[in-house]
């Protein structure tokens, strides 16, 4: 049988799967094994369907900035740049500073930013440090080393900015969960390219935007309202429609005010949405309001006036459909912004 993209039961093989993933797709005939859990219990031609369609509409493209070890007193940043970004940790461990929380991270985890979020990475358990002048070469491995592969990374034209701003501001990937299993197979195989003293930086970053790819099909599986926006943006005018949104979600947006800009019918309009998406036109519309509220106040706007620019008259109103959407209320998230200041 065929098992789309299952790396933990692909055989590593430099000269096929380097081939195979320069279109980010592989294909492994399987004898027997374990059957790969399906978090969406979808049939196996449903999930191969999802899969190619996220493929297709998110195009995920990386650039390597950082390959190597850092040694001693370190930190390090690919903030500033207005790009979305991401942090492998090849081995060594670190923690990275995101203002308002410290994670810790350790060999396997990596953490991809889906937008531009100020951060730092430094030694585990250390006093910042100024900016290291340079990474040594991955090996040989110091004893204090911390090996990573830092980099960018992009979607297709006109998703980057969508994107960002709809969905969560970072995903972290551990190791030790279970749950990101095909996405610790690519990992490997980023591991096994990076020990190689010829190691290719293109092969590198093929790789990453696989594991890209397995980062939001994973979201996607548990957030309804992210795999609708992924799904919906590979639709041109679907894509269209968000980004209105997210530009003026002051405005009412009613289902005919939707339809209109599709030039649909609200019947039809509402029948492709929600097939197509999984969720109603009015969930998701909730749910990117709230994202634009939730980045209005960490900019430092008051709760009146981030309810007033999200479309909100009732500030209580607001306060409860944003208690709801984001898990903390507006006030909690003003108070943990001005605390990372």
């Amino acid at each position: 049988m065929l098992e789309l993209i299952d790396f933990q039961l692909c055989t590593y093989n430099p000269g096929a799967w380097r081939i195979i993933l320069s279109n980010c797709y592989c294909a492994a005939t399987i004898s027997d094994g374990p059957a790969v859990h399906n978090a969406l219990s979808q049939p196996a031609h449903d999930r191969s369907a999802a899969d190619a369609l996220l493929l297709s509409s998110l195009d995920v493209r990386s650039s390597l900035y950082h390959l190597g070890q850092y040694c001693g007193a370190w930190n390090a940043s690919t903030s500033g740049r207005a790009r979305a970004s991401f942090h492998l940790i090849l081995h060594g461990d670190c923690r990275v500073d995101l203002g308002t929380e410290s994670l810790a991270l350790a060999a396997g985890d990596g953490i991809f930013f889906l937008r531009d979020l100020p951060h730092t990475l430094m030694p585990a358990g250390a006093p910042p440090a100024a900016p290291s002048r340079g990474m040594q070469p991955l090996e040989p491995r110091q004893p204090d080393g911390t090996g990573l592969a830092c980099g960018f990374f992009e979607f297709r034209s006109g998703l980057d900015g969508l994107l960002a701003d709809a969905l969560p501001d970072y995903l972290l990937l551990r190791a030790s969960d279970a749950r990101y299993a095909a996405a610790r197979g690519v990992f490997q195989l980023i591991l096994d390219e990076t020990a190689d003293p010829a190691a290719s930086p293109l092969v590198v970053e093929r790789l990453t935007d696989l594991l890209i790819f397995f980062m939001l099909r994973h979201l996607a599986a548990r957030d309804p309202q992210a795999h609708g926006l992924l799904v919906l943006a590979r639709d041109p005018a679907m894509a269209g429609l968000l980004q209105a949104i997210l530009a003026e979600p002051a405005l009412p947006w009613s289902l005919q005010d939707m339809a209109d800009r599709l030039h649909m019918s609200k019947a039809t309009f509402h029948r492709r949405f929600t097939l197509h998406s999984g969720t109603t036109p009015a969930q998701l519309l909730q749910a990117l309001r709230m994202r634009a509220a939730r980045r209005l106040l960490e900019q430092g706007a008051g709760i009146q006036e981030a309810a007033e620019r999200v479309g909100y008259q009732s500030q209580a109103a607001f306060s409860r459909a944003f208690q709801r959407a984001e898990g903390m209320a507006p006030s909690a998230c003003r108070k943990r912004q001005a605390g990372a200041v």
